[in-house]
């Protein structure tokens, strides 16, 4: 496990809200003409929850309930959650990228967009641990371009948290294979909340 520095560079606890920062986001995003007309899913939960869970972009199923993790990918994220004794309710929730994507639209000039709010979302909520789910949220929150493959199953110092990648929940419907890595990765988050 990644130690937490005593000099690093963690930032001074932030004196934002969530509610703050989305709002600048979506102002400065439709000043933009690409986003006006995209539909954006913000984080639920409260701030100062345990576990931050992080996906790469809100899908299709979100639009009706305007909340993250809907649908199959959501129900995967539930059963996974449930291993280790926590509930959606337990977490905060929330995506790299908030616009309603398929993903192969998640270009490097969108990330630019929406990474530096993702920091200061989670300074907000400051978890404890942050579950990282996919390439995309891993390399944003890591600032790295190596895949999730490489980076799964440790622990890396994240500010004042640990995050945990794994891969994405709606990975695992495409690819049943990997849910053993997955389980094996939660149950480190597990221990390591246990310990706190």
């Amino acid at each position: 496990m990644a130690e937490l520095s005593l000099f690093g560079d963690d930032p001074p606890p932030s004196d934002e809200t969530v509610e703050e920062i989305n709002a600048e986001l979506l102002r400065r995003a439709k000043q933009l003409p690409q986003y006006r007309e995209r539909v954006f899913i913000f984080g639920e939960g409260r701030e100062g929850a345990r576990v931050a869970v992080v996906g790469e972009s809100p899908g299709p199923p979100d639009i009706d309930s305007g909340k993250p993790f809907m649908g199959p990918a959501g129900q995967m994220l539930e059963r996974i959650l449930a291993s280790i004794g926590l509930r959606r309710a337990d977490c905060y929730l929330t995506n790299a990228v908030k616009m309603i994507s398929t993903g192969d639209e998640i270009t490097p000039e969108v990330l630019s967009l929406f990474t530096p709010y993702l920091h200061r979302e989670l300074a907000a909520v400051n978890p404890r641990v942050v579950i990282s789910f996919g390439n995309t949220p891993t390399r944003a929150l890591l600032r790295t371009r190596q895949p999730i493959s490489k980076l799964r199953g440790e622990f890396h110092a994240y500010h004042c948290a640990q995050l945990m990648p794994t891969f994405n929940p709606a990975y695992l419907l495409r690819d049943p294979s990997k849910k053993r890595e997955v389980w094996e990765d939660m149950k480190k988050v597990r221990s390591y909340l246990s310990s706190l």
